[in-house]
């Protein structure tokens, strides 16, 4: 576990596009694959690449790269979509395509899968960020706020970057959760974005534990979904978004409390190759 992450963090400082040693044992990976950029899949040694449908923000940030490398309209032959990040994962793992886009907190879940790169530099302006914000029709205001407050705290930084996520302002003072302990039970619904099914299954847990008056309820798909559901009328108290380009619309729309917004964390797009091509 620490190993993978380690070597995440080491080719982030280090300003290479590529993960030397993958995320595990890179000698399983075939020497075509173990050499492969986010360039390269416009070669004939790449037949088939599993990308996010353009409503999903996985998808929408492998637009902008492809795109911002002159590639895109190229490779549109070669690209399997999926409907999130997890089916796009799903795809390479099962070797059903060569490569595939993902965020690094997803590839990190999946231990058939490898990194083989990340976003080179310049090819993403959109910067990778995770918005969180309590609707404004949520039903228990006080409970999801405790939710999103414990979101922020040591706690939870630990659990986050145990999985890849680096949190959005690392300089930023901790948050103090508050609940009343004879408060009445309240169930929190949270839409969030498939990346984060690992990490808020963990902390959810530990948060009812310690607050068994709060009941949460976990709806986790693409975060354009989500948004359709919201628009919708579905019920739900506390958004949280893999891009900031959902949360704004539905901030437009007024669905958001914008009072409550923050950016919560920070995630890194990567090239995926199945562990055992």
């Amino acid at each position: 576990m620490h190993k993978k992450i380690s070597t995440l963090i080491m080719t982030m400082v280090l300003g290479t596009s590529l993960c030397i040693t993958g995320c595990g044992d890179q000698s399983t990976a075939s020497n075509e694959t173990a050499s492969l950029t986010f360039e390269s899949v416009n070669t004939e040694d790449i037949s088939l690449i599993a990308l996010g449908n353009s409503d999903v923000p996985v998808g929408q940030y492998s637009e902008e790269i492809f795109t911002n490398l002159g590639i895109w309209d190229e490779i549109q032959p070669k690209i399997s979509f999926g409907g999130n990040v997890k089916e796009v994962l799903s795809q390479v793992a099962l070797g059903s395509v060569d490569c595939g886009v993902v965020y690094a907190t997803d590839a990190y879940t999946e231990s058939g899968v490898e990194i083989v790169a990340f976003a080179p530099e310049g090819s993403i302006e959109t910067p990778v960020v995770y918005p969180a914000a309590l609707l404004q029709n949520c039903s228990q205001p006080e409970a999801a706020q405790a939710f999103l407050s414990y979101l922020q705290t040591e706690e939870a930084k630990e659990v986050f970057e145990s999985v890849g996520f680096s949190m959005y302002d690392e300089n930023s003072t901790v948050a103090e959760v508050s609940y009343p302990a004879d408060a009445d039970t309240a169930t929190v619904t949270v839409f969030a974005a498939a990346s984060m099914t690992e990490s808020l299954t963990e902390l959810g847990d530990s948060f009812m534990a310690a607050y068994p008056n709060i009941q949460l309820i976990f709806n986790f798909d693409s975060s354009g979904t989500l948004k359709t559901q919201i628009e919708s009328g579905a019920e739900a108290d506390l958004f949280i978004s893999a891009a900031a380009k959902q949360m704004n619309g539905l901030q437009e729309e007024n669905y958001i409390n914008v009072d409550t917004r923050i950016d919560l964390l920070k995630n890194e797009v990567v090239l995926i190759v199945p562990a055992n091509p």
